[in-house]
């Protein structure tokens, strides 16, 4: 019996060294098991709509973008009027569990691109949200969603818009 439980001892010690070397190396070390699940985060904007200029001599050039796990993903830019249905579908891997989301309606331009305030919230122009890629809950606003719902928000600031999205989870 002592035997086995030097072996297990032993295992368990290789294993940890083994990570303090996958450390060392600057490696990432990826647990196994549910939190290790490979996931892909679809937030998919169906329409947005601006509720004020963008610009002040031409109609803003639009974009989205999307930060996951410190990722980002961009659409193409729309421009030339102040309501659109672009179907934008922007998809990042994750994480397992609870992730977090940032979703930002941009306007581009020659110098700096501005930030368009979709958010209610004062001083606070974009989105934050967590996606619970087990349960497919959405929180992070006044009420939870669940996957594939429809989400709609508008700014009250200047440079202001409202935005309609979908939140979809894939499991790879």
């Amino acid at each position: 019996m002592f035997g086995v439980r030097c072996r297990a001892v032993s295992r368990r010690a290789v294993a940890f060294g083994a990570a303090i070397a996958t450390l060392g190396s600057g490696l990432v070390a990826v647990p196994t098991g549910a939190a290790a699940q490979s996931h892909e985060i679809t937030v998919t904007v169906t329409r947005f709509q601006a509720l004020d200029k963008a610009d002040e001599l031409s109609s803003g050039d639009f974009f989205a973008r999307i930060r996951i796990d410190g990722k980002a993903a961009f659409s193409p830019v729309l421009s030339g009027q102040s309501e659109f249905k672009p179907n934008w579908k922007l998809t990042l891997p994750a994480s397992g569990g609870k992730v977090n989301v940032n979703l930002s309606l941009i306007d581009k331009d020659v110098s700096v691109d501005d930030p368009i305030d979709i958010n209610r919230l004062p001083n606070k122009r974009d989105l934050d949200f967590t996606v619970d890629t087990r349960t497919g809950r959405i929180e992070g606003f006044q009420q939870s969603y669940k996957t594939g719902q429809t989400i709609t928000r508008a700014g009250a600031e200047n440079k202001k818009a409202s935005i309609s999205f979908k939140v979809d989870v894939k499991k790879k």
